[in-house]
């Protein structure tokens, strides 16, 4: 599928301290591969320098994971790619899905390194196994996107240029073999610090393979794998609650809180382990409308929002569905705080997070699309004193839709990635990137209890998706809401923006319905209709990794 040239410019030696969380580069640029990877010191540079890949492949491509779905619609900035967000224009040449795609290589080259030097040497077994297993997550990660992909799990020590696509059936299988295999190996949860893999991760991801495989039966999938994936998905909850809430200052994703008991994997990030205050990650800037600069680089300023992703009507409607439903609040900054009045009015975003309400002005509030004038009066009521001069940002005419990204403040931000500590920039924010959490898990263990059981009786993923929605303070459900309809709205809900949208539509199949139906940009199921009137279900080959391979790929189908 790709040309891959080898040229070692350097050895990176990235080492993890404490938590995990401080990845210091040391340069080893001068020293000899096989003498330096011999040694355990350098081993364990090359174990970090695999986990340090996870930053070049989240820190910004956000796009390739909500871009084109229902919940996010391209917003006033535009995006990397506008092909991924209409469709229309996705093309083999589309620099996104290039980048993404040679940065997961890349991954996997280190982490194939990592097992060529881990193997047969009395280095850590341990180590050798987080290397084996991250290797297969990159496949899964690919395999999702792109369907039949060149397996390559060899040390490469001078260029090859010949890689076929291997089918997707052999991918998963080796996804879930190695997988498997490493899992015992892997230490126990809590053993070992935030950010590396262990025995917990493993069975959490395990889970959603088989899950995500038990759809497709072109790559060997059956319904014997919706029963591995509760099986796995039990093995990870171990009965934990979901005790933490989802809003507020000892929530899940208050700023300073990325450290709790419900997050099960996650890219780590620390002022102390990067280049520059701009070398973190885009999470917090991708999901809000502008906000007229910055007031201050930090402190209580303005964050950099990039406004290239905004939320659809769909998401606002799907977190206003139950009035208790803490998620709207948890999701989107419905206060813009601040000193002054009128004219002098000055917003601080970062504020909300620091200084005590009542201390504040209000100077913009976003009601839910669902409120009435008698709601907000009463929002006012609560304390005149800060709130009768709030600019309200109503829905349209009362309609049901907001004042779309052209103007400042157009919309509420999406708050739950927010990072008070970061400088105004694109890629300022070092707060960690979660991959898997808990809630996830229980969904996706309803997920599969729901493709076991049937549509609509299953009491086992009713009682799982009542325990998210419990936390979130939203009404109980009964059985006859257990379906995948649901558990999709149910999963929007819950992990907006969380690098999961577009992969959960592609594999429930729910991609052509529901991308036309609720996502402004594609108002027709035509938009997705690419050569040959096939639909554009995978993302295309890159044009440069086909025309630099040895041998005759074929394109994925719509390209």
């Amino acid at each position: 599928m790709k040309k891959i040239i080898i040229a070692i410019v350097g050895i990176l030696s990235l080492t993890l301290t404490g938590c995990a969380d401080f990845l210091n580069e040391n340069s080893k640029t001068n020293a000899d591969a096989d003498t330096y990877y011999s040694t355990d010191a350098g081993y364990e540079s090359l174990i970090n320098a695999c986990y340090s890949t996870l930053r070049d492949v989240y820190g910004g491509n956000i796009e390739m994971f909500s871009a084109g779905t229902d919940l996010f619609m391209v917003g006033r900035g535009g995006l990397t790619s506008q092909g991924l967000g209409t469709y229309l224009t996705l093309t083999p040449a589309d620099n996104s899905v290039k980048a993404f795609y040679t940065n997961v290589y890349s991954a996997i080259k280190r982490c194939n390194d990592a097992v060529y030097y881990g193997t047969g040497t009395g280095r850590s077994a341990v180590r050798l196994a987080e290397a084996r297993f991250l290797r297969a997550y990159y496949y899964f990660q690919l395999v999702q996107q792109f369907g039949d992909v060149a397996l390559v799990t060899d040390y490469l020590a001078k260029p090859i240029k010949e890689y076929p696509r291997t089918p997707a059936k052999d991918v998963y299988s080796f996804i879930i073999s190695e997988m498997e295999a490493t899992l015992s190996i892997l230490p126990v949860a809590g053993s070992t610090p935030d950010g590396r893999i262990n025995q917990r991760v493993a069975n959490h991801y395990l889970a959603l393979v088989y899950l995500t495989r038990g759809y497709d039966t072109t790559a060997g999938g059956s319904a014997a794998d919706f029963t591995k994936a509760i099986t796995y998905a039990t093995t990870t909850i171990n009965n934990q609650a979901l005790s933490l809430p989802f809003d507020g200052s000892t929530g899940i994703f208050w700023p300073g809180n990325e450290k709790n008991a419900e997050i099960l994997f996650s890219v780590q990030y620390s002022s102390t382990s990067l280049a520059t205050t701009t070398s973190g990650n885009s999470q917090a800037s991708y999901f809000g409308t502008y906000l007229g600069g910055s007031d201050g680089a930090t402190g209580d300023g303005m964050p950099y929002m990039n406004s290239n992703l905004q939320p659809t009507m769909r998401l606002y409607n799907l977190l206003c569905a139950d009035p208790n439903d803490t998620r709207f609040a948890g999701t989107f900054m419905q206060e813009l705080r601040g000193t002054g009045t009128g004219t002098s009015a000055k917003c601080s975003f970062y504020s909300y997070f620091k200084t005590a309400p009542a201390t504040q002005n209000i100077i913009v509030y976003y009601p839910k699309p669902t409120a009435t004038v008698a709601d907000v009066a009463a929002w006012v009521a609560v304390s005149p004193s800060t709130r009768s001069n709030a600019i309200i940002q109503y829905a349209i005419n009362g309609t049901t839709t907001w004042t779309t990204n052209t103007a400042d403040k157009a919309f509420p931000c999406i708050k739950k990635f927010s990072d008070p500590s970061s400088v105004f920039s694109t890629t300022g924010s070092t707060r960690d990137i979660f991959l898997a959490r808990l809630a996830e898990t229980y969904l996706i263990r309803a997920e599969a209890e729901i493709k076991v059981d049937g549509e609509g009786v299953s009491a086992r993923a009713t009682a799982d998706i009542n325990v998210v929605r419990a936390r979130a303070g939203a009404s109980v459900i009964t059985a006859t809401n257990a379906t995948i309809d649901y558990l999709m709205d149910e999963r929007a809900r819950e992990l907006a923006g969380e690098y999961h949208r577009w992969l959960d539509l592609k594999r429930t199949g729910k991609l052509t319905t529901y991308v036309p139906l609720y996502n402004p940009n594609v108002p027709s199921v035509s938009y997705m209709l690419g050569t040959g009137n096939a639909y554009k279900i995978l993302r295309p080959i890159p044009q440069d990794a086909i025309g630099l391979n040895g041998v005759t790929v074929t394109q994925n189908p719509g390209y």
